[in-house]
């Protein structure tokens, strides 16, 4: 029996450790080529359908996450579009019953998602509600029974609140962009 190494094999293989490993009627000039490049086609399909089905499963984990995100982002939609409506106004205690009911709804969503920033968004909407200015603003004004600097400052407070609410909404859907994306 002959005894071979790896490195005999390596090193010289014309020897008769490579006619036996090529089978004894090979001739030591001559390799299967057939195999190799078999093999080579096979291992490239091999690559590609692994790549492909991952690629499929990341878009269906992306494309459920979508989804799950979706009623979220469009309550996010809503809450800007009540912002924007809002920052065109002065606004007083009584129109901000929709902001709440948003606000509500924006409270359940960070529950489910705590991962998104949500928090923010609340933090800011909440600062925008302590601001409103007083019922009845301007009869108290004409009366001379508010000052005219707390009604700017309770203003200038609004127009912050909304800014710092309205750039909190853009990063979360820019996260559940990125998420989904």
């Amino acid at each position: 029996m002959n005894h071979c190494s790896a490195s005999q094999v390596a090193e010289n293989a014309s020897s008769s450790c490579a006619r036996l490993i090529l089978g004894s009627d090979a001739s030591q000039g001559t390799f299967p080529s057939t195999w190799t490049w078999t093999a080579v086609v096979g291992l490239v399909a091999l690559i590609t359908s692994t790549y492909f089905s991952i690629d499929q499963v990341r878009k269906s984990q992306r494309a459920k996450q979508a989804k799950r995100f979706q009623s979220d982002y469009e309550l996010l939609n809503e809450t800007v579009v009540l912002l924007d409506k809002l920052a065109g106004t002065p606004v007083q205690k009584v129109d901000l019953v929709k902001l709440g009911e948003l606000l509500s709804r924006i409270k359940q969503a960070e529950r489910r998602f705590p991962e998104l920033p949500l928090g923010t968004v609340v933090a800011h909407i909440d600062a925008y509600r302590k601001t409103p200015l007083p019922d009845d603003f301007q009869r108290k004004l004409a009366g001379k029974r508010i000052l005219l600097d707390d009604l700017l400052d309770l203003s200038r407070q609004q127009g912050a609140a909304i800014a710092s609410a309205l750039a909190a909404i853009s990063a979360v859907q820019n996260e559940i962009d990125r998420r989904t994306t």
